[in-house]
């Protein structure tokens, strides 16, 4: 366990050091919806912190927290602490995540390539993962004002819960933030399976983002697939430190 924390220690030091960011995180530290990663990543000049709650159902939860920051132009490094709440049993371990983009961010109307890997460990929860993605704006950018922005994606994922062991597996992803009044956003996504047996995973949620301004926060509901059927509630917090 102490060396799940000095690798999660790292990863934030590591984001620290570089230039950050000023975008929403998902669950496991990188640039994206609330359960999958998005074709961005983090601005200069900053490193973006964020605190996760997730009910997973069936009596579990998972709380983490993340942080994301620029490495040279097109890389993104991200990490984090996770608890893992099963039952009555409490567990802690580590989340890792790099992304590249393919694609320069010289003119925000093109569409945006990403690919990256990530895991996650937390003794009875374990994933590793890769990812490409592509994000484009859909509609016309004007200056002070977001157009509606689509994500599409394929993963990769292997995970392991509570000792069930599951195959590798494709699936794929898209997902949409619409904006509406001046600082908040719908955000939705849907995938494909990630386990065998489990349930197409998505989230529906309210984003909080004012411009130019640190602090953002989501709420809403996902179902990760995994562990219930059911939707169940999920609430971020994250602040931009340092720009």
């Amino acid at each position: 366990m102490k060396n799940c924390f000095k690798l999660a220690l790292a990863a934030f030091a590591v984001a620290t050091i570089s230039t950050g960011a000023r975008a929403d995180l998902n669950a496991f530290g990188e640039v994206g919806l609330p359960i999958n990663p998005t074709a961005q990543i983090p601005e200069e000049g900053g490193i973006r912190v964020q605190g996760n709650y997730f009910d997973l159902g069936s009596d579990s939860k998972l709380y983490g927290l993340t942080a994301a920051g620029r490495v040279a132009d097109n890389f993104e490094i991200s990490g984090g602490v996770h608890r893992f709440d099963i039952v009555n049993n409490k567990e802690t371990g580590f989340t890792l995540g790099a992304k590249y983009l393919i694609t320069k961010e010289t003119d925000p109307a093109k569409v945006r390539f990403a690919v990256g890997a990530g895991l996650l460990d937390v003794d009875d929860l374990s994933s590793q993962r890769v990812y490409g993605v592509a994000t484009k704006y859909l509609g016309k950018v004007t200056e002070g004002k977001a157009p509606i922005t689509g994500h599409l994606g394929l993963r990769y994922d292997r995970v392991k819960v509570s000792g069930f062991d599951s195959d590798s597996k494709v699936s794929g992803f898209v997902g949409v933030e619409v904006p509406f009044a001046d600082a908040f956003n719908v955000v939705g996504e849907y995938g494909t399976k990630v386990v065998d047996g489990g349930k197409a995973p998505y989230s529906i949620s309210l984003r909080y983002r004012q411009k130019d301004q640190p602090i953002g926060a989501s709420i809403g509901f996902q179902r990760f697939g995994i562990l219930s059927s059911d939707a169940k509630l999920f609430a971020q917090v994250g602040y931009t430190f340092g720009k």
